[in-house]
C-alpha cells in the first residue's frame, strides 16, 4: 500500500513539475518572442562518388559527376511546425564547384479552414514525380536524361501551388500552381509578370493488398525570354515577337511489397514521359522528348538490384534553345537522340547510410561512353520521410 502511494506521488509530482516547465517556456517565448516548443529536425546528407571512363571527359557531366573521386553534394535540410498552420522545410546544399544554393526554403499548411492544402516558396514543382527527388533520395547516381535535357536537371521555382483531394472511389489529388518563370532551359522571361502555370494529376489505387498503382500526369506552360539558350545569350531576332514553351508527362510508379517478410522483398517499376514544345509566334517547333523506366528488386534487407533505360530525342528546331549535351559536338541540322543503360547493386545496412557500385552504357549521337561509379550516400541527424 506505502509502495503504491509512493508510486501516485511520484507520477503526480513529474505532472506538475511539467507543466510548471510548459508554462516556464510559454513565459520565456511571451518575453523573449523565442519560443524552444518547435526546435526544427536537422540533417546533413554527404554524397561521395568515384567515376571511372573510357573517355577522357564523360558525354554527360549532370549532378556533379566527373572523373576521379569528387563529392556530388552536401545538403543541410531543417525541417518543423512553425504552429499549428503551418510546417516548414530549408534545404541547403553545397556542390563541389557549384557553390553554395538554397534547394527549397517553404511552408505548406496543416489546419486551414480551406479544403486544400497550399504549398509555397523556393520547392521542387510538382511535376511528375521524379522531380520531387532530392540529389540523395534518387536510386540511382544520376537524374534521368530526359528531366536533365528538359529541365536542366530539375524544375526547382519559386512559387505557390495547391493541393486538392478530390471526393474518389480512390485517391485523387489535383494541384494547381503558379512558378516564377526563372527556369533557364524554359522560360528566362524578361518581363517580371510573366509567370509559369502548373497542373498536376496524381491517381493511387491498391490492385491488391501488395500491390499499388500510381498514375500522374503533368502540363506546364510559360512565356520564354527571346534569347537563345546558349551562354552569350545570342538575341534571335527581331522577326520574333513571342516565344512560350508547352511541357507534358505522364508518370506510373507499380510497387509491390509482401505481406509477409515485407522488410526483406519488394519491387518498384517506375516509369515517365515528358515532351516539350516551343510556340514562336503560333508556330510549334518539333519536341524535345523522352522517358526513362527503371525497375529496383530489394533481395534481402540490406541489398538491392537495380536497371534502367533512359532515352530522348531533339529536334534540329531547338538546337538553339537548349544548350548542348556537355562535352559533345554534333550536326546542328539533324535531330540529336541518346539513350543510357544502368545497372546498380545497392548495399542499404539503414536509413541513414547507402553504397552503390552502378555501370552506365551510354550513346548520344553514335557517341558511346562506358562508365562504372561507386557513391557512398551518408545522413546523419533527424531526416524527415521521403516522397512514397
Amino acid at each position: 500500500m506505502k509502495r503504491s502511494m509512493c508510486i501516485i506521488l511520484c507520477l503526480v509530482s513529474y505532472h506538475l513539475s511539467m507543466n510548471c516547465s510548459y508554462g516556464q517556456v510559454s513565459a520565456d517565448a511571451a518575453a523573449t518572442g523565442i519560443s524552444r516548443a518547435f526546435n526544427p529536425a536537422l540533417s546533413v546528407n554527404a554524397l561521395f562518388d568515384g567515376l571511372a571512363s573510357n573517355r577522357s571527359k564523360p558525354l554527360l557531366e549532370e549532378s556533379g559527376l566527373k572523373g576521379g573521386l569528387h563529392y556530388q553534394e552536401i545538403c543541410l535540410e531543417m525541417s518543423a511546425n512553425v504552429d499549428v498552420y503551418l510546417q516548414s522545410k530549408v534545404a541547403i546544399a553545397a556542390e563541389e564547384e557549384g557553390g553554395l544554393e538554397v534547394e527549397e526554403a517553404y511552408v505548406s499548411t496543416l489546419r486551414m479552414p480551406i479544403p486544400v492544402i497550399i504549398r509555397g516558396g523556393k520547392m521542387l514543382s510538382t511535376f511528375g514525380r521524379h522531380n520531387l527527388y532530392h540529389l540523395h533520395h534518387m536510386a540511382f547516381a544520376e537524374p534521368p536524361m530526359i528531366l536533365e535535357q528538359v529541365f536542366g536537371p530539375n524544375l526547382n521555382e519559386v512559387g505557390v501551388e495547391a493541393s486538392y483531394l478530390a471526393p474518389a472511389p480512390w485517391y485523387m489529388d489535383i494541384t494547381a500552381g503558379l512558378l516564377d518563370g526563372k527556369n533557364a532551359r524554359l522560360f528566362e522571361s524578361e518581363k517580371p509578370s510573366s509567370l509559369a502555370y502548373l497542373c498536376h494529376l496524381d491517381n493511387l489505387w491498391d490492385l491488391t493488398d501488395e500491390i499499388t498503382l500510381r498514375l500522374g500526369g503533368s502540363f506546364l506552360t510559360g512565356q520564354r525570354g527571346l534569347y537563345y539558350g546558349d551562354a552569350e545569350r545570342t538575341p534571335i531576332g527581331p522577326d520574333t515577337v513571342g516565344i512560350s514553351s508547352r511541357v507534358w508527362g505522364a508518370d506510373f510508379h507499380l510497387k509491390w511489397r509482401p505481406l509477409e517478410f515485407g522488410r526483406y522483398h519488394s519491387f518498384t517499376l517506375q516509369g515517365e514521359y515528358v515532351h516539350t514544345q516551343l510556340d514562336i509566334d503560333g508556330r510549334l517547333t518539333g519536341p524535345l522528348h523522352g522517358f526513362f523506366l527503371q525497375a529496383l528488386g530489394q533481395i534481402s534487407l540490406m541489398w538491392w538490384l537495380q536497371a534502367r533505360y533512359d532515352w530522348f530525342d531533339r529536334s534540329r528546331d531547338l538546337h538553339g534553345f537548349f544548350p548542348e549535351p556537355t562535352n559533345l559536338s554534333y550536326d546542328q541540322g539533324q535531330n540529336i537522340a541518346g539513350n543510357r543503360w544502368s545497372f546498380s547493386i545497392a548495399f542499404v545496412p539503414t536509413e541513414f547510410s547507402a553504397y552503390r557500385l552502378q555501370y552506365n552504357m551510354i550513346d548520344i549521337g553514335g557517341h558511346k561512353e562506358n562508365q562504372i561509379l561507386a557513391q557512398v550516400n551518408v545522413t546523419i541527424g533527424s531526416h524527415p520521410a521521403h516522397t512514397y
